[in-house]
């Protein structure tokens, strides 16, 4: 019946058609009578009544059967003989202003954007605030099937941040009217039903081309038969696909304010993942890691969409991409900076496919004993000088390559209780690359003996490894392990760790690894930066961690304090000989010191420890710490690690390192103060005295040379509890300096005047009063 009433409205217009002209404009119901009757008319004017399909009058029973027999009516089989094929158009529309735009704020002005809309594809301009002739300049691309039922369609709204947008008119398009090849710039006025007063105009160009990377889509026909004729195909998990997620760069700006608030949106078939959302930024960071399941029916375009979000109203569009994954081999990372369409930005990911199909358990990359002799001579290090004339060193990056075997798991927990087994599998992570194992099913002894290969390009970082159970939605941590790549070199059975890595969780596994590497290469890569860890996030506070680093400064400033009190040992010369001994070195030295001595002190220092470590010799730590100071330190980890504290001890202690950090920073701030205040002559008096000295240090320091100044007061300073035994000890220059007041000193003894503070408290109040 709703069909049947275009025919009416048809006829009707037929019977009004014979009094006017025959150049009439279009009538607004002609868009959809072409379509109903698959006719040819040309998109400027209307043909004479004489060259259209329907002429005379038409009973209702036979209006009735022309429908039937029209291309929109099918038959009980669903099928039809005149249904076209859809030939795909690629559409660049730039959006180039507007005119004369109604106001929509009260100053009279609007901050207006405009969306563009084609079917289900939709994009945004940025906004242009406080104007009524916005100029966008913004140009969009859009792939359409048919033309000929592809509508476009320009709204134009007034942006306001917290509150709905005002819409302030739009209009709408057949893209079939619009010539092709060639671009043109249109003017169209914009249209509301509710409104009266004038909208004002768009302007736009619009290009309409053949896309040349599709083919033209079956017709309804084929894709039924196609439905009807395929073979049922059983579906089944093929690889996983690791999607991290690092940045974007030069968003489109959607606030008004020029930021946004984006977040990414990854879809493969069915399945769809979301970032988290960063506020007012247009280089976000996110360092999200997403892993993606590929059946065997998937599709291989993974769909990347970033949005800005809105509160309370739909999500704007920035832009979008498309990532072909049947392009990315197994086992090997890649890194992309992807451009989204529309001038959207760019987009930073790191894509890792894993083939784990349980029909394909064997490795992938299994190495035989030939394959390792070749890495050896590709790695090799040469000892023929003449060989670095011609050597390739564009390859230093390539330092070498890491084989590590997945051997097996024992005595994993029970991640699914009523069972009493996991389901578990292997992820395997080395510098930014992350591969896994295929997962094996109701077992906590699982075997994979999988194994993998990495290009390493620094030798000093890690190898991560970590177990998890895999259920539906999430993956449970079961335990993990960081070895060193310079220790992977033999069978590994080590115990898995907790999630920080910090202590012994349940169950073992077993892995090989063997690390072939270029000295020279690594020695290289060594002195130049590090790569960055693209998963790396700075932690925030946390009490705990807080305590931690505090014990760890602690422990160092422990050791510091304790060379100083060995030092301080010999001064007063507590054992005599010792103090002797090292008078005579110190002497010696100073008269025989040359710069070159300062690397042999250091080396020496590196081999003693090396010796110490290797042979049994006592360190030098041990050396300067006393036996006091240790047992003390043990005593602190002991009392830590039994003793439960509760919540207002632990308030306590973090009130109490917290104020010891107060101080400490008070006292560091409060001598660079006195240093600066020194040198402006805050007090002249001061100031003149170091004038002084500096003078005469200058002069001295010009006729007598300082290895003899340093041998006098090294001398004078061993000596000076021989000479006088009742002697304390004294800190000239920090004596010194304490006379100096800080900046906070001197403002707490700053003089106000009555008419300064009358004028102060005029300036207060009428602070307060506006």
């Amino acid at each position: 019946s709703f069909k049947l009433s275009y025919y009416n409205e048809y006829k009707s217009y037929l019977s009004t058609h014979n009094s006017m002209s025959s150049q009439l404009s279009k009538p607004p119901i002609f868009d959809s009578l072409r379509r109903s009757f698959n006719s040819s008319f040309k998109s400027s004017k209307v043909k004479s009544p004489d060259a259209w399909p329907y002429k005379g009058e038409m009973d209702n029973q036979s209006i009735f059967e022309e429908f039937v027999a029209s291309p929109l009516s099918r038959s009980s089989s669903g099928k039809s003989k005149h249904t076209p094929r859809s030939n795909p158009h690629k559409v660049e529309i730039t959006v180039i202003g507007a005119i004369d735009l109604a106001a929509r704020d009260s100053n009279g002005l609007s901050d207006p954007y405009c969306k563009v809309k084609i079917g289900l594809q939709r994009a945004r301009t940025k906004v242009c605030p406080k104007t009524l002739n916005p100029q966008w300049e913004e140009t969009f691309t859009f792939i359409v099937d048919s033309l000929d039922d592809a509508f476009v369609k320009f709204k134009v709204m007034d942006y306001d941040r917290g509150f709905r947008d005002d819409l302030i008119g739009y209009c709408e398009l057949n893209l079939s009217y619009f010539p092709q090849e060639d671009a043109h710039v249109f003017t169209e006025k914009l249209v509301d039903e509710s409104s009266t007063e004038s909208l004002g105009s768009i302007k736009f160009s619009i290009t309409i081309t053949p896309d040349p990377h599709s083919t033209p889509s079956p017709d309804l026909d084929e894709r039924e038969n196609q439905r009807s004729t395929s073979p049922f195909q059983e579906r089944y998990l093929t690889g996983v696909l690791s999607v991290t997620l690092v940045e974007a760069q030069n968003l489109r700006p959607m606030n008004k304010d020029g930021s946004s608030d984006p977040y990414c949106k990854f879809k493969l078939g069915h399945q769809k993942y979301k970032s988290k959302v960063l506020r007012r930024t247009l280089d976000p960071v996110w360092k999200e890691r997403f892993e993606i399941r590929v059946y065997s029916d998937s599709s291989n375009l993974l769909e990347i969409s970033v949005y800005d979000e809105e509160f309370g109203f739909s999500d704007n569009f920035i832009g979008s991409a498309e990532v072909n994954i049947s392009d990315l081999e197994e086992s090997k990372t890649y890194k992309r900076e992807i451009e989204l369409d529309n001038s959207g930005g760019v987009i930073v990911c790191i894509f890792n496919l894993s083939n784990i199909s349980e029909n394909n358990t064997e490795s992938g990359c299994e190495l035989t004993p030939e394959d390792f002799v070749s890495l050896r001579k590709t790695y090799a290090l040469s000892y023929n000088p003449l060989h670095y004339l011609t050597y390739n060193w564009e390859n230093v990056e390539d330092v070498g390559v890491l084989v590590v075997k997945i051997i097996k798991c024992i005595d994993l927990p029970e991640a699914e209780t009523i069972i009493g087994t996991s389901d578990p599998f292997c992820s395997i992570e080395v510098e930014n690359t992350q591969v896994r194992t295929p997962t094996l099913y109701k077992t906590n002894a699982p075997v994979w003996n999988k194994q993998f290969k990495f290009h390493i390009r620094d030798i000093h970082s890690t190898l991560n490894i970590r177990v998890f159970d895999e259920d539906k939605n999430k993956y449970n941590f079961l335990g993990g392990v960081k070895l060193p790549i310079l220790e992977a070199h033999t069978v590994h059975r080590c115990l898995l760790k907790d999630r920080k890595l910090e202590r012994v969780a349940f169950g073992e596994i077993f892995l090989e690894t063997e690390l072939i590497y270029n000295p020279l290469r690594a020695a290289i890569k060594t002195l130049l930066p590090c790569e960055e860890n693209l998963m790396y996030e700075e932690p925030k506070f946390k009490r705990n961690l807080f305590m931690q680093n505090f014990k760890r400064v602690y422990a160092l400033a422990n050791i510091a304090l304790s060379l100083g009190l060995w030092v301080q040992k010999i001064y007063n010369w507590d054992n005599r000989p010792k103090s002797a001994l090292f008078l005579l070195f110190y002497t010696l030295l100073v008269a025989t010191f040359e710069l070159y001595m300062v690397p042999m002190f250091a080396a020496a220092v590196i081999i003693y420890e090396f010796l110490a470590r290797w042979v049994g010799f006592k360190s030098f730590e041990t050396w300067i710490l006393n036996t006091e100071s240790q047992e003390q330190l043990h005593k602190d980890e002991d009392s830590d690690e039994g003793e439960e504290f509760s919540l207002t001890a632990k308030m306590k202690m973090v009130m109490g390192v917290c104020q010891t950090v107060q101080n400490s920073l008070d006292y560091v701030a409060s001598y660079c103060e006195r240093v600066k205040n020194l040198f402006n002559w805050t007090i002249p008096f001061l100031s003149f005295m170091a004038a002084t000295f500096l003078i005469t240090g200058t002069i001295v320091l010009y006729f007598i040379p300082l290895r003899w100044l340093i041998m006098i007061w090294g001398i004078n300073k061993f000596t000076v509890k021989l000479r006088n035994p009742d002697y304390e000890e004294n800190q000239e220059l920090l004596n010194f300096l304490s006379r100096l007041p800080s900046d906070v000193e001197l403002n707490q003894m700053r003089i106000i005047s009555k008419d300064s503070s009358k004028s102060k408290r005029g300036t207060l109040k009428s602070r307060r009063h506006k």
